[in-house]
């Protein structure tokens, strides 16, 4: 995902030389699946074997990668041909996401926040690799690195189905799973509006959500659209600067998640940091729009990682600790909607307004709104009185 993340806006902005508006609306492309499909994707992970099913998704990735690559070689590529590659590569991320959350539901809940840690740590760690090789276009040619994806995707499906093999079933647990699977529509729709009636009724877990959603239209939004327009308009930089503004962001996310492993004890208010570091991402926003010097800025999105991998790792601790392992996937895949289902609509708006009112001036205004938000959370909403202590997990997951 590392190579993604780079070379998804650079084939916008840097190959196709498109504006802050069609980078935006790319990104949305890319974002917008999550609305439609990841809620039926939650409900289709729990019914499942998610190391089968988990590895069929990833082999699916081989499809529109290759027809990239086919447009690549042949000089066919155009800004319609990325929006459909956008649309299908997030169709079948919608369905990725809650099935492989919901395999954290294995850890005991005392020690979550460390399982969420290292599985963020690893992710991002390799991420960081991604980002290293993705800034290489100057040596290593578009479609040598859309193969490589192709080939790590193909590793993962085939590393994924080992270490989740199908278990042996008896003959009644087969048909008990076979009934599971094909549950009809009605059936299906019962079960979304369970995953959703957990949020509805637990106050606290409902902000949690608020939070989230902001944090994708805001904080997420900026990120995507704005962190390339930032090596390309502010800094004159090319490929190589976005690539390592990407990997010192990704190194603040695993400076974190390295110390909340090393935490014995799981956080006493999670909502409290959460709310606190979308507070310091809206302030960190505000001082990059004042365009500082280089020394000064990989400090700045270093920080902003740290912000970022804080509230990532809390918000799915609290998640987690809060909801029965039965219905993780359903309710992964809600909170999964609210932070990308906020994200499209966030990246779309963040390519307008800089297009409209300039980068700077964009950046100023969605940072005050950032902590508006954080200020409002922080008088009014429970999520900055919940408590992250596992007895309420542990009575949720009896």
């Amino acid at each position: 995902m590392g190579l993604h993340k780079v070379l998804y806006p650079w084939l916008v902005v840097g190959v196709l030389n498109e504006s802050p508006s069609r980078l935006g609306l790319a990104t949305m492309a890319l974002l917008l699946p999550n609305l439609l499909f990841i809620l039926p994707g939650g409900v289709v992970a729990d019914r499942r074997h998610r190391g089968s099913w988990l590895s069929f998704l990833y082999l699916l990735y081989l499809v529109p990668l290759g027809i990239l690559l086919v447009a690549m070689v042949y000089g066919q590529l155009t800004f319609s041909l990325l929006l459909m590659f956008g649309v299908s590569f997030g169709t079948i991320l919608a369905f990725i996401q809650p099935a492989r959350e919901s395999l954290l539901g294995y850890a005991p809940p005392e020690v979550m926040h460390q399982a969420v840690a290292k599985m963020m740590v690893v992710q991002f760690v390799a991420q960081s690799v991604g980002f290293i090789v993705a800034g290489q276009l100057d040596y290593i040619s578009l479609p040598q690195l859309l193969g490589l994806q192709m080939l790590i995707f193909l590793a993962s499906s085939l590393l994924m189905k080992r270490c989740h093999p199908l278990p042996q079933l008896s003959s009644v647990e087969e048909a008990a799973q076979a009934e599971k699977s094909n549950k009809s529509a009605a059936q299906t729709w019962l079960e979304l509006r369970e995953g959703l009636n957990l949020f509805r009724n637990d106050k606290s877990l409902l902000h949690l959500l608020f939070i989230v959603f902001a944090t994708g239209f805001l904080a997420f939004g900026v990120y995507l659209v704005g962190m390339p327009l930032i090596a390309r308009e502010l800094y004159n930089g090319g490929a190589s600067l976005y690539a390592m503004l990407q990997v010192v962001f990704s190194l603040g996310i695993i400076s974190t998640n390295f110390g909340v492993m090393n935490k014995v004890k799981t956080f006493g208010r999670p909502g409290r940091l959460m709310v606190i570091s979308f507070f310091v991402r809206g302030t960190l926003v505000a001082l990059i729009a004042m365009v500082p010097p280089l020394w000064l800025l990989f400090p700045l999105v270093y920080i902003w990682g740290m912000a970022s991998g804080l509230s990532m790792t809390l918000g799915r601790t609290i998640l987690h600790n809060q909801v029965s392992h039965a219905l993780r996937s359903r309710a992964a895949s809600v909170y999964q909607l609210c932070l990308f289902g906020g994200a499209p609509l966030g990246a779309w708006v963040c390519g307008v307004t800089i297009e409209n009112l300039g980068l700077g001036t964009a950046f100023v205004a969605i940072a005050s709104i950032t902590l508006s938000v954080s200020v409002v959370t922080i008088i009014w909403s429970p999520l900055w009185h919940i408590n992250g202590h596992v007895d309420k997990a542990e009575n949720a997951n009896s």
